[in-house]
């Protein structure tokens, strides 16, 4: 009688994970609140590595931010504005790390798909960051389709 309440469960838990729609998958987000009192959803921050094809880069470890823009894509003058102001909730660890560069990337929706704009900042020597702005896009390979 014991094992009855645990198949009840699983089974419950099946019906429920089946009824959910197809392409409900929101992805993860933290709410960010900026300097400025705006805010802004994060959906990735994280430790890179400079590896690339075996070989280690430790002058290329960097912390690198994704986050949700509601900012248009195109209109780059308030864009730099909002990603240097993200840049902040990384800037302070990137430094206590002893990192020369760090990366923001602004996408339009919280699905890492279509087009974004990517941040990539450096600190020269004497401390000062820049960054320079590229256009990308991202290509959604599991569903075998490029999105528009």
């Amino acid at each position: 009688m014991r094992t009855r309440p645990r198949w009840v469960l699983l089974l419950l838990a099946l019906l429920v994970s089946s009824c959910a729609p197809a392409g409900s998958f929101q992805p993860p987000t933290c709410e960010q609140r900026l300097s400025s009192g705006k805010t802004v959803h994060v959906t990735s921050c994280l430790l890179v590595w400079g590896v690339e094809h075996e070989q280690r880069f430790p002058n290329q470890d960097a912390f690198a931010l994704e986050y949700v823009t509601s900012v248009s894509l195109s209109a780059e003058e308030v864009l730099d504005t909002e990603a240097l102001e993200v840049f902040e909730l990384i800037r302070p660890v990137s430094e206590q790390w002893g990192f020369s560069t760090a990366s923001v990337a602004a996408f339009p929706i919280a699905e890492r798909t279509g087009p974004y704009v990517q941040y990539a900042f450096s600190r020269s020597a004497t401390g000062t960051w820049t960054f320079r702005r590229a256009r990308a896009k991202v290509f959604n390979t599991e569903s075998g389709r490029k999105p528009d």
